[in-house]
Order: C-alpha cells, then sequence, then structure tokens
C-alpha cells in the first residue's frame, strides 16, 4: 500500500473543531458504558439510542448489575430498539464479564473481540476510548470515508473488507502525528476515532455529502474523479423472502396473552402473540387490519385475529401454556417486538 498520507492530522484538527463532543457517552473512560454505546450504535441512530442508552444506565448503573438481571427484564428494557440479538449478546457479554474478568472489560482489542457481539471495529472502539490504546476501527461510517478518500472501487466483499483494514490500520493516527500535533497519542486516538465516526455521519454521509466542507476535500481520490455518489459500491439487491404469520390475541377482562418466543428465530425470547391456535375457546375470532413489518432480511406480513375468552378459559391457559396475562399497568415489564407493541398499544386504547 502507498505511504501514510497526512488523512489523520486532518481528521483530528477537524474532529476538535466540528465533530461531536456532549454525547452522553463522550467524557468518559468507563468501558462499560462506552461498550453499552458502542453496541446500541449499531445499525441505530444516535437520536434514537440517547434514550434507551439513559434508561439502560438507571437501570444497569454497572455490568454487574446487567449481569446479574433476568433476560426478560433486559429485552423489555430494549424493546423498540431492534435488532434484539444485540440484546441477548449484551447480557452474555456482561455475564462473562463479570463472572470471568471480575467485573473490568479486558483492555485489548484481541481480548474484547472474544466477548460475545464484539466485532473487530467494536473492539477496536472499546479499547481505544476506554483505555487509549493504538487500534483501528471499521465500522460502516468508517467505510465509506475510506472507500472515497482513497478511491477504493470494488464491490463489497471479504477481499474489499480486508483491503479497508489494511487501509485504517496504515492511516492510524501515530506517535509521529501527535508531534507534529503538539498533542498526547492517546488524546489524539480518541480524536481521530470519533472524528471519523463524525466525518462519516455527517459530511460525509450516504447520500447527503458536504464535500465543500470536508477536510478531505483537496485529497479525495471519489470527490477529484466524480465517484462521490458511486462510493462505496453497493450490494447486489436481492429479492426480501415474505414471510407470513398469524397472530390470534387472546384477550379477557382488559388483559390480553403473550408467551415467549423460542430460543432461535425471529425475536428469539421475546413475548409475543401465539401463532398457533388453542383448541379450546367458543368465541368467534374478530380479524383486525393486517400489518407489515420489515426486519432486516425479510418482510413480514402479520394478519391478527382478537378472540375473547371466557373466564374458565383464560384460567385453562394459566395451567396449561406457558405465557402471562398482561394488563395496560404491566406490559412494559416483557419484552415485545415493535409489531406486537403496536397491537399491544392499540387494543389497550380502545
Amino acid at each position: 500500500m502507498p505511504k501514510k498520507s497526512n488523512f489523520a492530522a486532518h481528521i483530528v484538527q477537524w474532529q476538535r473543531q466540528f465533530g461531536r463532543h456532549d454525547l452522553p457517552w463522550q467524557n468518559t473512560t468507563d468501558a462499560y458504558k462506552i461498550w453499552l454505546s458502542e453496541i446500541m450504535l449499531q445499525q441505530t441512530q444516535v437520536a434514537t439510542v440517547k434514550t434507551y442508552y439513559a434508561n439502560f444506565l438507571q437501570h444497569f448503573p454497572d455490568v454487574n448489575a446487567l449481569a446479574a438481571a433476568p433476560l426478560d427484564q433486559v429485552l423489555a428494557l430494549w424493546a423498540g430498539l431492534g435488532y434484539y440479538s444485540r440484546a441477548r449478546n449484551l447480557h452474555h457479554c456482561a455475564q462473562t464479564v463479570a463472572s470471568q474478568w471480575q467485573g473490568r472489560f479486558p483492555e485489548r482489542p484481541e481480548q474484547l473481540i472474544t466477548l460475545k457481539g464484539i466485532g473487530a471495529s467494536t473492539a477496536a472502539a472499546i479499547a481505544v476510548f476506554a483505555y487509549g490504546a493504538s487500534a483501528a476501527i471499521l465500522d460502516g461510517n468508517v467505510k465509506r470515508v475510506l472507500s472515497r478518500r482513497f478511491g477504493v472501487d470494488a464491490a463489497p466483499s471479504a477481499a474489499n473488507d480486508k483491503w479497508l483494514w489494511g487501509i485504517a490500520q496504515r492511516e492510524l493516527f501515530n506517535a509521529a502525528d501527535a508531534k507534529a500535533l503538539d498533542m498526547n497519542l492517546a488524546a489524539g486516538l480518541k480524536s481521530y476515532t470519533q472524528g471519523l465516526m463524525d466525518l462519516g455521519a455527517s459530511l460525509c454521509s450516504r447520500s447527503k455529502t458536504l464535500c465543500h466542507a470536508c477536510p478531505l476535500q483537496n485529497e479525495c481520490a471519489a470527490l477529484a474523479r466524480g465517484l462521490v455518489a458511486d462510493l462505496p459500491r453497493k450490494k447486489a439487491k436481492t429479492i426480501v423472502p415474505i414471510v407470513h404469520l398469524t397472530f390470534f390475541i387472546y384477550r379477557h377482562n382488559g388483559r390480553l396473552w403473550l408467551e415467549p418466543r423460542p430460543a432461535a428465530g425471529i425475536w428469539a425470547q421475546m413475548y409475543a402473540f401465539p401463532e398457533n391456535a388453542a383448541h379450546m375457546h367458543a368465541a368467534q375470532p374478530k380479524a383486525l387490519p393486517a400489518m407489515s413489518h420489515k426486519l432486516t432480511h425479510r418482510l413480514l406480513k402479520i394478519e391478527p385475529w382478537l378472540i375473547d375468552v371466557s373466564s374458565e378459559e383464560a384460567l385453562t391457559f394459566s395451567k396449561n401454556r406457558a405465557g402471562v396475562w398482561i394488563a395496560s399497568e404491566n406490559q412494559a415489564d416483557f419484552g415485545t417486538p415493535k409489531p406486537v407493541q403496536d397491537l399491544i398499544n392499540h387494543l389497550f386504547s380502545i
């Protein structure tokens, strides 16, 4: 690869002046808080994460508190944030840190990456922000910045990711950059890492680019070649499979019946309405409006049916099925996926 450029210095100088400095998870070296924010920020916008982040810290102020909590409580607090495997991995990771690392996150990226739900880029970010380590990140925003700045014109692939990792490691802020900018190396690494994230989330976003304000405009290969809108290259579109679900919503005295979903598959271990009808209800099902819900790799078409059951039937549910009757006052105690929560909110409001 070509000799290292002054890329890192430009990023640091821009970040210190124009980057984000007041996010709730900044200005701390607490690895737990940094890890929590990094996991929540995967595939989720900052504005959405802020509320969830504050709520999680209120309930689980440290990793030991999170590790000791039941998974149901973690999923309930995560409900609505999406990508629910993150919540399950979060809980598993917290238990590992509490039991095997004495409640303290390891310092090195190669140690962090062994923990559930922590990939190479997340491990590097935690190591940089919590411990001032020298480690390169490569999340979606950073891939975009590097692809455009260095003109990486290739279809998404493992080979392309390997090439981008090479650039990320080559261009990493180092001691020479710190000396040139007359700053502490660890502080420079944090500004550089945050700057890459900030630039990718603002000036160098997917579509609303602001190249005229970018600190890299004079050396950006994509801008010079008129390829800003094209890089990074997108994956070929695939047909999104449609999955049909039927929800049987059992209601008794204003309460709704929920059951835990299997440990694997869509919405694993969360609470939802049964997909199989009980054999013992006398009431005629009432069709509710059909719903659609987009997941990452599939489109759900949901057909909900409302069934009012008698006291005797409700008692049979409690005795013979794994689940719970919920009322409006305790619905927040159970983690439910968004379409289920939307139905619950609607039924409790009428």
